[in-house]
Parts: structure tokens; C-alpha cells; sequence
């Protein structure tokens, strides 16, 4: 759904309107300079339409439209205003067009929208995804990823939301992402927000926005995520991060349909389709009292697992040379295929870390051959735990010295191994306490965050139970 902004235009407003008939639209006009700036920036805007004829036309500060705020404008002019608009600042957001031309704005709006869409294939900016994938994106032959790929056909067009869960790896945002793209929303942004990865007081700030004022360092107002996913998908992955009194915050906007920034007064109405994740059993979720029941049940319209990769080992050779092509791009094109005993190892692999495990562990061997056969001893599966408590660190003495081994990934995989038991000690000897193990880790949060992943933790597996 398109949303867009009138200014002027009274005689014509309805032909303007009924020019758009075959786009799904929502119109708003206003006919003074106090309305419009009252309604653009209190919500976001696909295109604001603007009669420069209109005689509150010179009340509006069109320097600070065109310099400071990103909505496309399409300025709709008569012979005697053009000279008052052929200057923006800005070209790439300012349209000019004759009002005699009339009929053309809604084409020259559709064009805008293609540019954008165009855009954000080409760059990964506060949520945009660098290449919008379709179905075709998941490498798949197995029979539980057809059947995924059928359910996509058929919730992808609805405004329902969606609830994914699978484990770490199985590609839940990469999934987020073709549920966006299959929609009618495509055109819109598609707003990606980890919620584990954000401690609560920063993530409600980038969910929600704020005012100026609103806390020490709020020098001007921010627009927060579930703003700027207006017409478009916001994606929440591990949303059962939140904290019990955010969720409820959360569960009122899919309610409402509004919201309020921090530290403002005024409501503002939200318009997105939202899409929740979490690498955790649902109903283990509920049980422990981690996700709000209320919220799980509005979330979950539609329900999605995600099957882990030991589960459709069918796709490992298609998803490994997927890999390997992938890295052709890097100075890596002679490297062609895996030989048969390295085949083997990845196919007697549980893939607790799923398919970016595999991604990373193709791409290290890439980056290590220098033959276009990739051998068995560039095949480094980082050690998890197997057996025992799930905090049981890496055995170093695993990592001893075999025929074929050289030394250079020896070396390597002696020291990924005793960074990943450097890890699991730390964060049991924190409780798992992000900010705090980050701090004698001599690392940021996101970085410690990061090196989780790629091991295989969650800080909740490491929470003493009270």
C-alpha cells in the first residue's frame, strides 16, 4: 500500500486520484503550508504531490524539503511558478511536471517507485537487503523445502503475519526476505531488527523512534524501525529478546495500528506486515514465560519451521558447490569441486550451526586450496558440544596431529578451537551477560555477538537458573 501526500490541487484532486486506480493507494490532501507541515512528518510518505501554483505554495521552505527529508516530491507546476521550482537541491527526489501533463503523474510516480526498488538491490542501508530474493533464492531439493517453497505461494500475498522458527543457520531472515519480496509490499522497505543484539533501552529507541528532548543526547528527532517499514515488512529475529514490558509495547502497535515516539505526546499510525523469528521451540518459549502468549498468538497467523540441514542432507552437495560458486567472484575461479573424502565429511556432519555453518566452512576451504579440488584436510568443522553439559568446552586434544594435515590449517583450526572454549568459559563465568563478557573479552557487544553465532552459543544457554 502506497501512502501519499496531496498539497493543493482541489480542482484536480479527483482525476489525480482516479489516475491511480491501478495502484493500491492511500491519499491524504491538505490546502495550507500548517497542514502539510502538521502531516508529512508524522508519518512516511511514498511521494508528497505538491501544486506549486497553490498560493500557500511560498509558505513551505522548499530548500528544507528537498535537503532534509528523503520523501520524493512531484512538483506539479503552471507557466507562470516554473522558475520558483527549476532549481532543487536535490534532482533524484524532484520531479517536475507541468499540470497540463496531469495524467503522466501517476506514471512518473511509478517510475519513482521502480528507481527505488532498483536502489535497494544495489545497497544494504538500515534494513534494505542488497539483492531482494525470490523463491528461486533457496537451493533446495528436498521434499520438506518444496513443500516450503508451495507455502510461500500462498501466504506471501496475504497481509497476515508470520511467525519463522528454526534453528541458528537455517536462513530465517534469507526466508523474512522472499516472504517480502512474493508480497504486495515489494516496493515498500523490508526493515530487518535483531532483537537479541540490542539490550533493551537501545532496542526501543530503534524500534520506536524518539522525539528531541526525549533523553540526554536526543539532539533531533529520530525516526525509529517500525516507521520507516511503512508499506513494507518488519522483521523481527529472536523476538523472544524482548523484555516482558517491551512485548507489550509491541503487541499495542499490531493492535492499534499506532504508536508513540519516546518522548512525544502524539500518536502516529503504522502501516507494515510483521514477520517474528526465533531460533527456540515456540512452545518452550511460552512455557518458560520467555515470549508472551498474546503476542506469540498474534504473531503466529501463519506458523513456518525451518527444517535443520541434518534433516534435508540431500541439499548439502547442491548448497556446497552453490557456495563454491559464490566465491568465483573473489579470484577463486579455478577451484571447482570437493573430492570424494571430503564429500563424505560433509555429508556425516550434524550441522548444529546449519547451513551458514556449511557456508562458512566451504568458504574457508576455497580460500585455502590451490588446486581446483578441494581436499579433505581443508575441511574444518568447528568442534560443538556433543554429549554432557551443553556449557562443556572444546577438547583441545581433538585437534592433534593427522596425516594429510598441514600446518598452516592445523594451525588454524587449533586456534578457532581454543576460541571457542575461551568463549564458552567466559560466558558461563558471566551468566552469560553480553555487555559484561564483552568488556573482559576486550570486545564490542555486536563483535562478541558475532563470534557467538559463528560458534554456536546463545548467552540464554549460559543463564544459571534461579
Amino acid at each position: 500500500m502506497y501512502n501519499i501526500l496531496i498539497f493543493g490541487l482541489e480542482k484536480e484532486r479527483e482525476k489525480l486520484i482516479a489516475d491511480f486506480s491501478s495502484m493500491p493507494c492511500r491519499f491524504l490532501a491538505v490546502n495550507s503550508s500548517a497542514e502539510f507541515y502538521a502531516t508529512a512528518f508524522s508519518r512516511i510518505y511514498d511521494v508528497w504531490i505538491i501544486e506549486a501554483s497553490h498560493p500557500a505554495f511560498g509558505e513551505i521552505e522548499l530548500a528544507e524539503l528537498t535537503t532534509t527529508h528523503n520523501t520524493p516530491h512531484i512538483f506539479l507546476y503552471g507557466e507562470a511558478d516554473h522558475a520558483a521550482v527549476t532549481a532543487p537541491s536535490q534532482p533524484s527526489k524532484v520531479n517536475m511536471l507541468a499540470k497540463k501533463d496531469l495524467g503522466r503523474c501517476a506514471a512518473v510516480f511509478a517510475q519513482l517507485m521502480r528507481d527505488l526498488r532498483e536502489q535497494n538491490r544495489e545497497r544494504y542501508l538500515a534494513g534494505y537487503i542488497q539483492t531482494p530474493p525470490g523463491r528461486e533464492a533457496i537451493v533446495t531439493k528436498s521434499p520438506l523445502m518444496e513443500q516450503l517453497l508451495d507455502l510461500i505461494k500462498d501466504i506471501a500475498p496475504t497481509e497476515s503475519p508470520i511467525f519463522l522458527h528454526g534453528e541458528t543457520g537455517t536462513g530465517k531472515e534469507l526466508l523474512a526476505n522472499i516472504f517480502h519480496n512474493e508480497s504486495r509490499r515489494r516496493s515498500g522497505p523490508f526493515m530487518a531488527v535483531n532483537c537479541g543484539a540490542l539490550p533493551d533501552s537501545l532496542l526501543e529507541s530503534e524500534l520506536f523512534g524518539y522525539e528531541k528532548g526525549a533523553f540526554t543526547g536526543a539532539t533531533s528527532r529520530r525516526i525509529g524501525k517500525i516507521e520507516h517499514a511503512a508499506g513494507g515488512t518488519l522483521f523481527l529475529d529472536e523476538i523472544e529478546s524482548m523484555s516482558p514490558a517491551m512485548q507489550v509495547r509491541l503487541l499495542r502497535v499490531l493492535q492499534e495500528k499506532n504508536l508513540q515516539r519516546l518522548g512525544g505526546n502524539s500518536e502516529v499510525s503504522t502501516d507494515f506486515r510483521v514477520i517474528g523469528a526465533t531460533n527456540t521451540d515456540p512452545f518452550e518459549l511460552l512455557n518458560s514465560g520467555r515470549l508472551r502468549s498474546d503476542l506469540y498468538y498474534r504473531l503466529s497467523v501463519f506458523q513456518v519451521h525451518l527444517p535443520p540441514l541434518r534433516d534435508r542432507i540431500e541439499d548439502i552437495p547442491l548448497l556446497t558447490q552453490h557456495f563454491i560458486s559464490k566465491k568465483k567472484k573473489d579470484g577463486r575461479d579455478y577451484i571447482k569441486r570437493l573430492d570424494r573424502q571430503a564429500q563424505k565429511i560433509l555429508l556425516s556432519v550434524p550441522w548444529f550451526g546449519n547451513i551458514r555453518e556449511l557456508q562458512n566452512v566451504i568458504e574457508r576451504a576455497v580460500m585455502l586450496a590451490d588446486s581446483e579440488t578441494i581436499s579433505a584436510d581443508l575441511i574444518h568443522i568447528p568442534s560443538l558440544p556433543l554429549g554432557g553439559s551443553q556449557h562443556s568446552g572444546t577438547d583441545l586434544s581433538e585437534h592433534a596431529f593427522r596425516p594429510g594435515t598441514t600446518l598452516k590449517s592445523y594451525k588454524t583450526n587449533l586456534s578457532q578451537a581454543a576460541e571457542r572454549k575461551y568463549l564458552v568459559e567466559l560466558l558461563d563465568y558471566t551468566d552469560g551477560r553480553i555487555g559484561e563478557s564483552a568488556q573482559l573479552a576486550g570486545l564490542t557487544p555486536r563483535a562478541l555477538y558475532n563470534k557467538m553465532k559463528i560458534y554456536g552459543l546463545k548467552k540464554e544457554d549460559f543463564r544459571k537458573s534461579e
